[in-house]
């Protein structure tokens, strides 16, 4: 639908008297200094048809102030316009006047209140008709989105101006599509069991926190078992006894011994320690390459598929639109046939005179000579007025369909060069989609064991292992029950003896709390590998919406999610004009930006209004705006200045 505004009329409208523009449904200029009046021809515009100001604001004044700043009463607030609606005139009228009642014994009228009347093509109607009539045309939500540049970027929520983008951008892509299109994904596909991604995203980081709360204490529950246990000991109680005799003097040599001995072991599990980082070092590397080998093809693969599919629905959208400029066009040049014809009924009209007309419907006498002169000339002007008036319709008409056929041929001729060079695109996407496809298909020769950190880690390993190897377990046994003996301390020595058996349990636990906490680890890693998907799905996710909401426009972009601190993703609705955010841009490149958001919108509802453009004398030109443009230009002028481009 194309609706163009033909003319306004204004009377007594916050402050102007009487003004009548008559746009002739072109582009106009509007001048005139602050204050004079520009931004009130949009108010009353808007007013007509939705009762709200160019602000939006539903309760503003209306009413023309005197000197006081007080109403003038008494007086009519009229706003007329005659728009042409796909070529058709239709006239839409709204006044508000105040109420006046006398009360019974009362000399004065008071004041009670308002009403406003309402007319369409110079029927009075009621406000639900009128209403209902308007909404039907367009309604007050696009009307408002495609005239006002400002209305998308500050009156819309982020919520609105996403969704709205999301639905423009006629992307269908499920989560489960992308799912389906990366292996990686599939251990995703597998946990969800019925949860959104959202959710299923905070229970893998539940469940990394709560696996990470609980490896951090069994370090401490080691340490606390570890100090429980007394040195493995076999003890020849035979040998102490033949042995006891020398003990004092053996004793400062075995107390020496034991310091070196427990020097020696603090040495080894250093060394244990070493190897078993090296060794998880080595998997998270393997674990890591083989990870980056596999995406190495998934992620171009999903962004061309996806390019192909935006291409495609492009060629659609274009054949489509094709057709139907070409059907506009045949029935606009068959309607101009009509109208020659037409005219040529109407110019070859002839006055034909019943012989009644020149009797006196009174006395039933013929009237004389002058008087039948007088009668006839009356009817041959009556006849010529109404050829003139049927002649000056039918041009209005014919001017109205070639400006019609003009811009849908134009239209058509771009649409037709357009179409081979997206053809050319689509098969170039199609050719590098079936290159990759046989790359991944041909490529098997990734060995993460060729690469030379693989080679320097393992090589580290077997050295370490070598060194555990020739370990001595550094055993004090001996030592502690010879100065034991040499202590005479044989109620300690059955202790040890007696607690043999909580000892075992004891590295038993400790034996056990070490594999759990390696299979801790291995857990949170799998769980870390899931995350990580997840991010890449999320990102995967953002690309494709992003780039086929961003194809729509122009000169603006949208960022749909924002990285935070931490890596993750949050939903936004920033609109970017050359990279930078709307809100930091100046004048003109917001009105810009405007601009561009409406005419993707003209494009895909298939409507145009007029567009107002306040404070235009902030930009030099616009380019590609297929509507009518009303631009409100601040200028030294003291009275408003017309200018019908």
């Amino acid at each position: 639908m194309e609706i163009k505004i033909f003319s306004l009329k204004l009377k007594n409208f916050k402050g102007i008297k009487d003004l009548e523009i008559n746009f002739n449904c072109q582009n106009t200029n509007i001048y005139g200094a602050n204050a004079t009046g520009k931004t009130t021809v949009f108010d009353a515009f808007k007013w007509l048809f939705f009762d709200k100001d160019s602000n939006d604001r539903k309760d503003f004044n209306i009413k023309t102030l005197d000197s006081n700043n007080k109403p003038i009463h008494f007086l009519e607030h009229e706003v007329e316009a005659i728009l042409v609606i796909d070529g058709v005139d239709m006239t839409f009228k709204k006044v508000l006047q105040e109420k006046w009642v006398k009360k019974r014994g009362q000399s004065e009228q008071e004041f009670s209140g308002h009403e406003t009347n309402y007319w369409i093509d110079e029927v009075p109607v009621k406000k639900k008709d009128y209403e209902e009539k308007i909404n039907s045309l367009i309604p007050e939500s696009l009307f408002k989105l495609i005239t006002d540049p400002s209305y998308f970027n500050n009156q819309l929520k982020w919520t609105e101006r996403r969704e709205l983008l999301i639905n423009i951008s006629g992307t269908t892509i499920s989560d489960d599509e992308i799912l389906d299109s990366n292996e990686d994904f599939e251990k995703i596909k597998e946990n969800l069991e019925g949860r959104s991604i959202d959710d299923y995203k905070k229970v893998v980081q539940a469940k990394i926190k709560d696996l990470n709360r609980e490896k951090e204490t069994i370090p401490v529950r080691i340490d606390e078992l570890t100090n429980t246990l007394i040195t493995e000991h076999n003890v020849d109680y035979k040998k102490i006894e033949e042995e006891k005799e020398t003990a004092n003097k053996q004793l400062q040599q075995i107390e020496l011994e034991m310091t070196d001995v427990q020097a020696k072991a603090k040495e080894n599990m250093k060394i244990a320690d070493q190897l078993s980082i090296a060794k998880k070092e080595l998997a998270d590397f393997k674990l890591k390459k083989e990870t980056e080998y596999s995406q190495r093809y998934s992620l171009d693969l999903i962004n061309l598929q996806n390019e192909k599919r935006i291409i495609e629905s492009k060629i659609r959208y274009r054949q489509d639109e094709d057709s139907e400029r070409l059907l506009k066009i045949q029935q606009d040049q068959k309607r101009k046939e009509e109208l020659y014809k037409k005219w040529d009924e109407v110019s070859n009209t002839k006055l034909e005179f019943d012989s009644n007309s020149f009797i006196c419907p009174a006395c039933k006498r013929e009237y004389d000579a002058d008087r039948k002169q007088e009668i006839q000339k009356q009817f041959e002007d009556n006849l010529n007025l109404h050829i003139k008036s049927e002649q000056e319709n039918i041009n209005k008409e014919g001017q109205a369909i070639n400006l019609r056929l003009d811009e849908n041929t134009k239209a058509r001729e771009k649409i037709q060069q357009e179409i081979p060079e997206l053809n050319n695109k689509l098969k170039e996407i199609n050719n590098k989609i079936t290159e990759i496809e046989k790359a991944k298909e041909n490529d098997n020769s990734f060995d993460v064991t060729s690469l030379p950190e693989y080679n320097n880690k393992t090589k580290e390993i077997k050295e370490l292992e070598e060194k555990v190897k020739n370990l001595t377990n550094g055993d004090i046994s001996y030592l502690q029950n010879k100065k034991a003996e040499i202590n005479e301390e044989i109620n300690k020595l059955n202790k040890i003896l007696n607690e043999k058996e909580t000892q075992e349990k004891t590295k038993q636990r400790i034996e056990e709390l070490q594999n759990k906490e390696e299979e801790i680890s291995k857990q949170i890693q799998e769980l870390e590998g899931q995350q990580y998907a997840l991010e890449e799905f999320t990102k995967t996710k953002v690309e494709l919406l992003e780039n086929a909401i961003n194809s729509k426009f122009e000169l603006v972009k949208f960022r749909l999610f924002d990285t935070q601190i931490n890596g993750g993703l949050v939903e936004c609705c920033d609109t970017l004009v050359n990279g930078v955010p709307y809100a930091d841009v100046n004048n003109a490149h917001k009105i810009l930006a405007g601009l561009d958001v409406i005419n993707t919108l003209i494009k895909f509802y298939n409507t145009s209004a007029p567009i107002f453009i306040d404070n235009r004398e902030s930009i030099n030109e616009i380019d590609n705006i297929e509507t009518q443009v009303i631009s409100l230009i601040v200028t030294t002028d003291s009275k408003l200045r017309i200018e019908v481009l």
